[in-house]
């Protein structure tokens, strides 16, 4: 395509030299400005005449992102005549731009795709330079940009910087962070209708506890608001999301996630709601086979490690949030429908809680048009009170620079007055109860920055309840793994008392008259199967009489697998479980019928049959 055909060279001459040029912000050394020259339509290379390449496109700024590669922001309209922008690496200006070029095209920028327009394009990318700088991120939150602390969400940057900060996240279209009706309006509708419902409060306290986690220094984390169908959960879930966003379609339940997610796609939701809130609805609808790596992913905020084209590691996906989840089942019944058991970790980054059935129906007559009532407003009201709270924040940290600290001293003495009942709790329990004090926190401050309008101490009530029912459901405030080897040894000789342990009956005693007689025991019926050891029938003098079980090593092996064994012996010792021998041992010498030798074997006292976690600790529920 030519500019003009018709007038001669001596016309195309006098074109070019009178041709109105518009300038890009930028530094094109003079040999390249011979040949090429962007025009109001588009972007031309000079030969005899002026060739046309693409349509006219603007470079907006040079930008560097994190890791310190450099690209160009660049906007142009697409043929519908929007304004679009999007930062290219400039790793993508190699060769002939294949896949940046493919981009444009896609965003609707039309360019001709001969050789020698391409290599045109190709060289005007690459020759072009501009003093404007723009910062490029990879997440939502907080960043610090130079000596100013700015918050970024896909639609706006709160704080104030010196340069242009531009989210270029690959996953940056599944944070929905729009927003509708005012924050006055969130106030009234959502915010003051939650007092008096201990899971409301909570729930939005939680999605004000994501900015917090930077700036006091703790790591992610969640909750799981387990309860019956029909009781609320979702719609106090969705409360919850409305302090961030949501959709015009959909209201505030647009900014909730699915627990059908996979691991993968997970990854890139997570990493779209660093430092905010993560809702995810139904835990039913997840594989129980992964819900236990999901947790710690949530939790750990890392993402896989991957490979690129090329073989190369790539740079890994992080995040840090608070995520909240709902279900009629918890964390532990899921994965044992995949015959899996939960371990502390997993139980640690997700909390379980159960979820407190709506109290206050305010001004409505029964709970169902309270519920009813509350999820019309949250589809009007949204996205309003997560960025105002983040203006707030920013305000004390400009006004006090060691507002940060005075934040973490707050949360330590909250934590410390929880468990002070409490002496000697694990470090599972504070790691748990510091997660609920951040939520307490976060809902004071929102309060206290006028985002919500709650008098103080409802938000820290409320999770200083939930956290007294989750550590009373734990029924310990021991540690998990201590818990669990009773639990599970429990299990194991409950189920298998009479199929797998072979009856001892070699032994002889005495009766009244002096006769030697075999020790008496219950009847039963049914052969020994895949022997797990033996169980010897003991009578007390006052005739009550209890089994005690002696088990292989293989057998305890199999009944606490899944725990560090020697740990998990330990602690059924010292409950008194097992008998330890003269030197202190955690096996006894034993002869049993039908062998020829003493062997080592664990002897299982019945009190395992009834032990519980009070033979742990008994202040749990206090």
């Amino acid at each position: 395509m030519t500019k003009s055909r018709t007038g001669g060279a001596n016309a195309v001459r006098k074109a070019i030299e009178t041709a109105e040029i518009v300038p890009p912000p930028s530094i094109v050394p003079e040999a390249a400005r011979r040949d090429l020259v962007m025009l109001e339509d588009g972007l031309y290379r000079r030969e005899r005449e002026l060739f046309w390449v693409c349509a006219p496109f603007k470079v907006e700024a040079e930008t560097i992102d994190e890791a310190n590669n450099y690209g160009l922001l660049l906007s142009w309209k697409d043929r519908d005549g929007n304004l679009r922008e999007e930062v290219f690496g400039r790793e993508m200006f190699a060769g002939e731009c294949g896949e940046l070029r493919a981009r444009l095209s896609a965003g609707g920028l039309t360019a001709m795709s001969d050789l020698k327009s391409r290599q045109t394009f190709a060289a005007y990318l690459n020759t072009i330079a501009t003093p404007t700088r723009a910062r490029v991120v990879g997440r939502t939150g907080w960043h610090q940009i130079g000596t100013a602390r700015v918050f970024v969400l896909p639609n706006q940057v709160i704080g104030e910087g010196h340069q242009r900060v531009i989210l270029q996240a690959a996953a940056r279209g599944h944070a929905l962070y729009a927003s509708a009706g005012t924050l006055d309006d969130w106030q009234r509708k959502v915010a003051a209708v939650a007092v008096g419902n201990t899971s409301m409060v909570f729930a939005i306290s939680c999605a004000f506890a994501g900015p917090l986690l930077t700036l006091t220094g703790n790591e992610g984390g969640g909750f799981h608001l387990e309860g019956k169908s029909k009781g609320g959960k979702t719609t106090v879930l969705r409360a919850a999301a409305s302090v961030w966003g949501g959709t015009q379609k959909d209201g505030a339940h647009g900014f909730v996630k699915s627990w059908r997610s996979t691991d993968n796609g997970l990854e890139a939701v997570a990493a779209a709601h660093n430092d905010a809130l993560l809702c995810i609805d139904e835990l039913g609808q997840t594989d129980g086979k992964s819900i236990g790596n999901t947790a710690y992913m949530l939790g750990n905020g890392v993402a896989k490690l991957r490979s690129d084209r090329n073989g190369l590691a790539r740079e890994q996906v992080t995040w840090r949030l608070i995520f909240l989840s709902t279900g009629e089942v918890g964390l532990a019944q899921k994965a044992a429908e995949a015959r899996q058991t939960v371990k502390a970790g997993q139980e640690v980054r997700f909390v379980g809680v159960g979820f407190e059935a709506i109290e206050q129906v305010h001004d409505e007559e029964s709970v169902p048009m309270f519920l009813a009532a509350l999820q019309r407003d949250l589809q009007r009201c949204y996205g309003t009170a997560g960025p105002a709270f983040v203006r707030g924040i920013i305000q004390h940290l400009g006004a006090d620079p060691k507002y940060s600290d005075r934040l973490r001293e707050r949360l330590n003495d909250m934590v410390a007055a929880w468990l002070s009942i409490h002496p000697g709790a694990a470090n599972q329990v504070s790691d748990v109860a510091r997660r609920f004090a951040l939520v307490a926190l976060a809902g004071e401050l929102a309060g206290e920055v006028g985002v919500t309008g709650w008098p103080a101490g409802v938000a820290e009530e409320a999770s200083a309840r939930l956290f007294r029912s989750w550590l009373a459901a734990r029924g310990s405030s021991g540690a998990r793994e201590d818990m669990q080897a009773i639990e599970q040894l429990r299990a194991f000789v409950g189920a298998h008392g009479i199929s797998r342990f072979e009856k001892w009956e070699r032994d002889k005693r005495p009766n009244s008259e002096g006769d030697i007689v075999a020790e008496t025991a219950p009847v039963e019926r049914g052969a020994v199967q895949h022997r797990a050891g033996w169980r010897r029938w003991i009578e007390e003098e006052d005739g009550k009489g209890y089994w005690r079980y002696y088990l292989t090593r293989e057998a305890m092996a199999e009944a606490l697998l899944g725990l560090d064994f020697r740990a998990a012996v330990k602690v059924l010792a010292d409950a008194g479980h097992i008998t330890r021998d003269r030197d202190g041992k955690s096996t006894v010498l034993r002869r049993p019928p039908g062998v020829e030798k003493n062997m080592r074997l664990f002897e299982v006292r019945s009190t395992i049959l009834g032990a519980g976690v009070d033979d742990l600790d008994d202040g749990a529920g206090a």
